[in-house]
């Protein structure tokens, strides 16, 4: 590090700042959806595509978008991009209809990822063979997951002072400082990673299919009750054959988007595995976000702030573990801590799940949360990269992404989100067999609830049915909460489950290696 001059820090800095809208794109309506499916009255099922829509065609572009971003002039790429993304964030507030809407997000969530690989090469070309890979990993990692607490927090400040668009004007703002910016530091207009276009279309188009079926299960499948379902069994059958047929495909192709020669790296098949498991865990924060708001009822700015606490945990760990890694510290080390921070996360929140708990209460467990995440993820992109020749950079990449973006986050949440619904159902089944004649406790507040009801100059018939329906409901809340109780429970376990494999059968005590392919940091 030694060897940055003085007045590049500057430019350094400018560099990464200008990634950081980019990276961001989604995040800022993170907290207003239900502003969003207010203002377009559309069905729960239509808002659930169009939230995993986006997120989807981002995912699916990922690898043409890499391919892009090498052959078109960087200065000119990044003001495109940053232009046609303001007409896109605009154009989603005039949509008369939720798929309009949707089809604007998509465009945006695609621009994004071709304004990400704009914005990184140039960093890479600049001052990779001056940072060590640990240190520029750790840089990317501190941004991409400290920028998004801070915009989803920006993103729901701007919405309190009118309503859900002023968030995305907010985004808009952003993407006018990245043109300013590109002016600024892109003094000449040069595609300095530019090669003959090759690109496995087929491939691509086989990929397609794959995560249009993944959106399917995502939406519909715990409303259609997963395998009980005829419509999702032929998805999942049909997931197999498309599987299948990408294998088919790899043996007459030369260079396929994901080369099944890329596992035969052990680090890969583990480090793939350690993305989902990271990613499993984190996504368990969509469950405490529907403790805040269904059963504590904090609006989106308590959500919000309360979030905030990940980045002192972020702010610790990242430039730790980065520093560790920089120094050679055992992976085991690193790993041990993430899982043990991991682990506190979901245990402490396990014991808070009541319904008088406040704010504050969730500031430390979300503090450990960050201290995970910073341990993990820049010692897993690490990791997974590790030996692994250039030619063979995109199939890793592309591997560990589906492990945890497709696999972990998106369909591991829909996953989840049925045992949570199970489970209410059996504990509400259960609590709701208490309430009786024979329960002195239920049966006494009953009847306070229709004295209170009858006060208010209700019939006895009336208050009753109304008490009756006062208990049923915080039946429902404590269901609910019990059923919360249950997954922190179990993945407190599962958190702590890898730390003893790790200490029992000594592994990753050694630290990281040579890590040569293009350095894509996630």
């Amino acid at each position: 590090m030694a060897l940055i001059k003085k007045g590049s820090v500057f430019t350094l800095v400018g560099l990464y700042v200008l990634t950081i809208p980019f990276f961001n794109a989604m995040n800022v309506t993170s907290y207003d959806n239900s502003q969003i499916l207010g203002h377009f009255g559309a069905s729960t099922t239509a808002f659930t595509y169009s939230t995993y829509i986006p997120f989807f065609a981002m995912l699916g572009f990922l690898p043409l978008g890499l391919k892009i971003g090498k052959q078109i002039k960087v200065r000119t790429m990044i003001l495109s991009v940053s232009f046609l993304s303001i007409i896109c964030n605009t154009a989603s507030l005039f949509a008369s209809t939720i798929e309009w809407f949707t089809v604007w997000r998509a465009l945006l969530a695609i621009l994004s990822i071709i304004g990400i690989f704009a914005t990184i090469i140039p960093i890479l070309l600049k001052y990779n063979p001056t940072f060590n890979m640990p240190i520029l990993y750790g840089i990317v990692q501190f941004i991409l997951q400290g920028s998004k607490q801070l915009y989803q927090y920006f993103g729901t400040q701007m919405t309190s002072i009118h309503n859900w668009t002023f968030g995305v004007y907010f985004l808009n703002i952003n993407f006018l400082v990245a043109i300013l910016l590109a002016w600024v530091f892109y003094r000449k207009d040069v595609a300095p990673m530019k090669s003959p276009f090759q690109f496995d279309w087929r491939g691509w188009g086989i990929l397609q299919l794959f995560l249009v079926v993944i959106l399917f299960l995502c939406a519909e499948g715990q409303t259609r009750n997963w395998l009980s379902d005829p419509k999702v069994s032929m998805a999942i059958a049909f997931l197999l054959l498309i599987v299948g047929m990408y294998l088919m495909h790899v043996r007459f192709t030369k260079e396929p988007l994901i080369n099944p020669d890329v596992y035969k790296y052990k680090n890969v098949v583990l480090g793939s595995f350690l993305f989902f498991y990271t990613g499993m865990m984190n996504g368990t924060g969509s469950v405490v976000t529907g403790f805040m708001t269904n059963i504590l009822g904090f609006d989106s700015i308590y959500v919000a702030r309360t979030h905030l606490a990940i980045l002192i945990g972020l702010f610790i760990a990242i430039p730790l573990s980065t520093y560790l890694l920089f120094k050679r510290i055992y992976l085991a080390t690193l790993w041990v801590s993430g899982f043990a921070c991991y682990g506190l996360y979901h245990i402490i929140l396990y014991f808070r799940f009541y319904p008088e708990i406040d704010t504050t209460d969730f500031f430390g467990p979300f503090i450990f949360k960050g201290l995970a995440i910073g341990f993990l993820y820049p010692a897993a992109s690490l990791y997974i990269s590790e030996k692994v020749p250039k030619n063979l950079g995109d199939s890793r990449m592309m591997s560990g992404v589906i492990s945890r973006a497709v696999f972990a986050s998106l369909l591991g949440g829909a996953i989840l989100g049925t045992f949570i619904s199970n489970m209410n159902v059996q504990h509400k089944t259960g609590l709701s067999q208490q309430l009786s004649e024979l329960n002195p406790v239920a049966k006494a507040e009953l009847d306070q609830n229709k004295k209170i009801f009858m006060m208010k100059g209700l019939s006895a018939w009336e208050a009753q049915k109304k008490a009756e329906k006062s208990l049923s409901n915080e039946t429902s809340k404590s269901a609910m909460m019990l059923a919360y109780k249950d997954i922190y429970l179990v993945m407190s376990a599962l958190c702590f489950f890898p730390i003893l494999v790790l200490l029992l059968f000594k592994l990753g005590r050694r630290p990281i290696g040579s890590v040569s392919v293009e350095p894509i940091p996630f």
